[in-house]
């Protein structure tokens, strides 16, 4: 199962706005996960978190008439999403959640216990949303204990994957990341595992090469990429690169 999340607009909902709003439906983030789950065969997982503005007030909202037209709103677009959903050759699943006493990404990293991977919608350069993403993604990172995967707006992403980009560094986080990433990868025409360093003499050029060698034993087509980033961060320099090379994952 896939569970794909689209947090609120500036992480809280306006007065007066649905529940269950969460602007659009994020068509790249949904058509990644229809497209994963038709090829694999499995089902499609879509989980609609709701915001109240304060716990504490929650209970109070819930019992008056503002709680009752922010559910029914929140409905509403259920329904909108189930009829989108429809149309799809999968399995799939809806439902609005309530986070009645606890912040909305809190709330949501618990409902992606049952997930294989959970999809987020990217702020798309939009600095006004970056920090209400961030705690999204924190929070599925962190409290999941599931892969989370990014996916921009107007990014239009296809699977299989032409060509992916493994940024690599020897730690328990990084390795974590590209096991959970082989279904993504076996498919892929090609893989590069950047690393970025002093050179060859640099320690992580051994951990390097035998990461390498242990993705083209799972049969996935593997180079080695060493950069230096010099006066430049290493984000920047990953970025840059990907952008160059055309990479669809990151």
């Amino acid at each position: 199962a896939l569970c794909v999340m689209r947090p609120p607009p500036r992480g809280r909902w306006p007065a007066g706005q649905p529940a269950a709003r969460g602007g659009d439906l994020h068509p790249e983030a949904l058509a990644v996960a229809a497209a994963d789950r038709a090829r694999a065969g499995r089902g499609l997982v879509e989980h609609r978190p709701a915001r109240h503005r304060e716990a504490q007030l929650a209970g109070q909202r819930a019992a008056g008439r503002g709680g009752a037209r922010q559910r029914e709103r929140g409905q509403q677009r259920l329904a909108e999403l189930k009829a989108r959903l429809d149309d799809e050759t999968v399995s799939w699943d809806a439902r609005v959640v309530e986070a009645l006493y606890a912040d909305a990404p809190h709330t949501v990293a618990r409902e992606a216990f049952d997930a294989d991977v959970c999809l987020v919608a990217g702020s798309g350069g939009d600095a006004s949303n970056a920090s209400a993403l961030h705690a999204w993604f924190t929070a599925l990172l962190l409290e999941s204990g599931r892969p989370v995967l990014v996916v921009p707006p107007n990014s239009g992403p296809t699977l299989p994957l032409r060509r992916a980009m493994i940024a690599w560094h020897p730690t328990r986080q990084t390795t974590r990341a590209v096991h959970d990433a082989l279904p993504l990868l076996a498919d892929a025409g090609l893989v590069e595992l950047v690393l970025i360093g002093q050179g060859d003499d640099d320690p992580a050029q051994e951990s390097a090469r035998r990461m390498v060698a242990h993705l083209v034993r799972h049969s996935i087509p593997t180079d080695l990429v060493s950069l230096r980033a010099g006066d430049r961060g290493v984000a920047e320099v990953l970025l840059d690169y990907a952008e160059r090379s055309g990479v669809q994952l990151l």
